[in-house]
């Protein structure tokens, strides 16, 4: 059954993240890779996502005109999408063992993943 885990980030550990060094950084990225390695059976496919203020919203234009395009994501959330990677799992105890060896689980205080099943129609 396939999954996708949504990784969320807290701006402070973000501004955490760019004052450490880039031997810390690096580190952290290292801690990633293995982590990717380790699964790399369960990965399907993923991606890190870029910052918010790169995003556009694409929504219904007022009275029917067209549609509006608007800077930012405009969701009304403290955490920021840090990136979404698709699992490939038995069940949902599997996909939930995956994901909550995430290392930013471990480092940073207010990392959360989000593990929602990929709906499948008959």
């Amino acid at each position: 059954m396939r999954y996708v885990m949504f990784t969320y980030v807290d701006p402070a550990d973000v501004a955490a993240w760019e004052a450490t060094t880039p031997e810390e950084q690096t580190a952290d990225v290292d801690r990633h890779r293995a982590w990717f390695g380790k699964w790399r059976d369960h990965v399907m496919g993923g991606e890190e996502l870029d910052y918010p203020r790169t995003v556009k919203t694409l929504r219904p234009g007022r009275q029917g005109d067209g549609i509006a395009v608007t800077d930012g994501p405009y969701v009304e959330t403290k955490e920021l999408l840090g990136g979404f990677v698709i699992l490939e799992a038995a069940d949902m105890d599997e996909a939930i063992a995956i994901a909550s060896e995430w290392p930013s689980l471990l480092t940073q205080s207010k990392a959360t993943v989000q593990v929602v099943p990929v709906y499948v129609r008959d």
